[in-house]
């Protein structure tokens, strides 16, 4: 999976993850929408926060897998900062209309908008507590292995999601998502596992800034509402 479409999916779930089962009763429903408050409360009253992540990618139409870790920045209004270190630098920035992805080693700095209309597809936009997760996401509970995480299945509404489902572990003390994992519409699987995260008032002005180094070459692809820009 590329990292435009990571992002898409995209501020952490094992493979097992396939075989976990649906729950489906009255009781376990009210338990989920509870739950789903609770998530959405400490997302919306969380100002800033930093992780770090570590990111497993299977690539399944070559049978291949593909692991990068690095830094994850997210502060309200809508600013969100990947910053790959291993096993190479690039920088994924969201500026709230922006997309901006800068691989040094290549010299080239990727640039797309995300139409306003089509923000609540960025699925790591609720984790900077802007998107709702029911109404971005079809969400329904899964059988968790541990008792300490709950295990959510969520289906994005819009076709133009850029991804075929989310899978979400939530800590079911403090209630911040703790893993990813992404299928894509091709089978390719995404696993993201967030750690030493922290909440804070606010992030230093330059979190969000990018640097671009003289003769990097900039590219403009089609943007995320398949308009031109």
């Amino acid at each position: 999976m590329g990292k435009k479409s990571l992002f898409l999916c995209l501020g952490c779930l094992a493979l097992a993850w396939l075989c976990l089962t649906r729950v489906a009763s009255a009781n376990q429903a009210s338990e989920l929408d509870t739950l789903l408050d609770k998530i959405q409360h400490t997302y919306e009253r969380t100002r800033a926060l930093t992780a770090r992540f570590d990111q497993t990618a299977t690539l399944t139409s070559i049978n291949r897998q593909q692991t990068s870790a690095g830094q994850l920045y997210i502060e309200k209004p809508h600013s969100i900062r990947w910053e790959y270190t291993q096993p190479d630098a690039q920088t994924i920035l969201y500026d709230g209309m922006t997309l901006r992805i800068h691989t040094p080693k290549r010299r080239q700095l990727l640039q797309s908008t995300i139409d306003e209309n089509n923000r609540t597809n960025v699925a790591l936009l609720f984790l900077a507590g802007v998107g709702k997760l029911r109404d971005a996401f079809e969400v329904s509970a899964l059988s968790s292995p541990e008792p300490q995480l709950a295990y959510l299945l969520l289906l994005p509404r819009s076709s133009q999601a850029g991804f075929s489902e989310l899978h979400i572990a939530v800590n079911t003390r403090s209630y911040f998502v703790e893993r990813l994992l992404i299928h894509d519409s091709i089978g390719n699987l995404t696993e993201i596992r967030l750690s030493a995260l922290e909440t804070h008032a606010a992030l230093p002005g330059k979190t969000f800034e990018l640097v671009i180094p003289p003769g990097t070459e900039t590219l403009t692809p089609t943007d995320f509402t398949g308009r031109n820009k």
